[in-house]
């Protein structure tokens, strides 16, 4: 007991600290986003609450919701109920909106706009239709889900005021409890249910990503639904960039699932809006050790549709590629960055990398960097690393991380880098400590392989003259096996 109270306070104080050092983070974004001249004016600001004023009137309507019988009991006396949950959002929220204005003269549709939300599948006779091309999961859209364009932007401001704390609690705990009974409603139920089990969901999305209990009803409402729902989502939880910001680092595994279930190219822009202010090239180098939100922007990285689309993140990693090369996450989002870059980009990046290739190839992430770098056997990379390589292979053999970067070596370098590989070996005395060593033994036998007879020879002869070795020797038993594969008798 004495003990949790000696713990308490020092959780407090390190939860304190780490939200300080998240804060002043944030506030050197803002003044970066103010320096690069980015920053959202006064007069956009004052655009965007009269747009989201004006599309408060048309955003969802929520009926009430029949209960259906023997419906399982919430987790609070009196039990609530869905229908109980949306008369609540209602009161908090004040008068309930107007419907929906019709559709445009000629387009397919009419007031039951619920088809726009309905999970595109094939039951209940909901079929499928083409949409815009721009979109990646195009012909996955049921009809008349594209001709209201505009309905994620109705959707970035809830009329009235905000509902408490406990409420939102409330309704997040009953929703994550009444999963399967929710989806239900969404995606089958009437449209009129599924309209204000819809509307409930964008509106709680920020509290649903931010709950351990509601996180996986929100990761299977954005992997099963359409792109105007999922835009909708993703407008309400990137709506408030500095809330992001923390949310991707405490939840940034849920970010990512929502990240790689974004079906449009307007979801991803939203996500690369938020994101644009903490990724530049400043901002990035306070970054590279940030696992979470690293993650998430590796995330968007592979989900980019086209180059240009994430081109600030290619420039931040560019900038600072070296510190990401010899970061767990870091060295990842590198190399998705380089399967997307032009060649100019990614010339200016294998370069710094082959420079830097003797310090990179020792290091526990940085040696897949330079085996990448390697792989693609272009002239001008192997030989700016062959040159820093010259005269460390017996080093670079015996450690852990740059022996399977020397086994690369072995096999894309020409035979003359090849051959300066295995006289460095051979030449270095003891020679014997070489072929029992942990690592070393692994590149002298990767050496017989790749090696063409003249050469493989020689190394052959340099290891069966050597005295009193154990040729049962774990670190010893494959080299001798290759060598007896190779037809090498001893």
């Amino acid at each position: 007991m004495a003990l949790e109270l000696r713990l308490a306070p020092a959780a407090e104080e390190e939860e304190r600290r780490l939200s300080e050092e998240d804060e002043l983070l944030f506030q050197d974004i803002a003044r970066e986003v103010g320096r690069l001249g980015i920053r959202e004016t006064e007069v956009e600001a004052q655009g965007r609450r009269q747009e989201d004023a004006a599309a408060a009137d048309g955003l969802l309507p929520l009926p009430a919701v029949p209960e259906r019988p023997g419906q399982q009991g919430g987790l609070y006396r009196p039990p609530l109920s869905v229908t109980r949950v949306l008369s609540l959002v209602v009161q908090e929220a004040g008068p309930v909106p107007p419907p929906f204005s019709p559709p445009p003269t000629g387009v397919p549709g009419g007031r039951r706009v619920l088809d726009e939300w309905h999970f595109p599948g094939d039951h209940l006779g909901r079929g499928r239709a083409p949409v815009h091309q721009n979109f990646r999961a195009a012909g996955s859209v049921p009809p008349r889900a594209t001709w209201s364009g505009d309905a994620y932007a109705r959707s970035r401001a809830f009329p009235g005021r905000a509902a408490s704390t406990q409420l939102v609690e409330d309704i997040v705990l009953f929703l994550a409890k009444n999963e399967q009974t929710v989806l239900n409603m969404l995606f089958w139920g009437a449209p009129e249910d599924a309209d204000a089990v819809a509307a409930v969901i964008v509106q709680h999305a920020v509290p649903l990503i931010e709950s351990s209990h509601g996180t996986r009803l929100l990761v299977v409402v954005l992997s099963r639904c359409n792109h105007m729902l999922q835009e909708a989502i993703v407008a309400r939880i990137t709506r408030d960039h500095k809330k992001f910001f923390k949310i991707c680092a405490a939840r940034s595994g849920e970010v990512v699932s929502m990240i790689n279930s974004c079906i449009s190219e307007k979801s991803l822009e939203l996500l690369r809006d938020a994101i644009v202010p903490w990724v530049t090239p400043f901002m990035m180098a306070r970054l590279v050790t940030d696992s979470s939100r690293l993650m998430v922007v590796h995330a968007l990285v592979q989900c980019v549709p086209h180059p240009y689309f994430a081109e600030f993140i290619f420039d931040a990693v560019a900038t600072n590629c070296l510190a990401l090369a010899i970061h767990p996450h870091g060295v990842s989002l590198l190399q998705s960055c380089l399967e997307h870059v032009g060649w100019t980009e990614k010339d200016n990046v294998l370069s710094k990398v082959s420079c830097c290739s003797t310090d990179l190839a020792q290091n526990r992430f940085g040696n897949y960097i330079v085996q990448y770098v390697l792989k693609q056997r272009n002239p001008s990379y192997l030989a700016i690393i062959a040159s820093h390589f010259r005269s460390n292979y017996v080093t670079l053999s015996r450690q852990r991380y740059s022996s399977n970067v020397v086994e690369t070596c072995l096999q894309v370098f020409n035979d003359r880098d090849r051959s300066n590989i295995v006289h460095e070996l051979i030449r270095y005395h003891p020679f014997r400590d070489l072929v029992s060593d942990e690592f070393a033994n692994y590149v002298i036998s990767r050496a017989l392989t790749t090696c063409k007879v003249p050469l493989r020879d020689r190394l052959a002869t340099a290891i069966l003259s050597l005295q009193n070795v154990n040729r049962r020797h774990p670190h010893c038993l494959k080299m001798f096996n290759t060598l007896s594969e190779l037809g090498y008798r001893y």
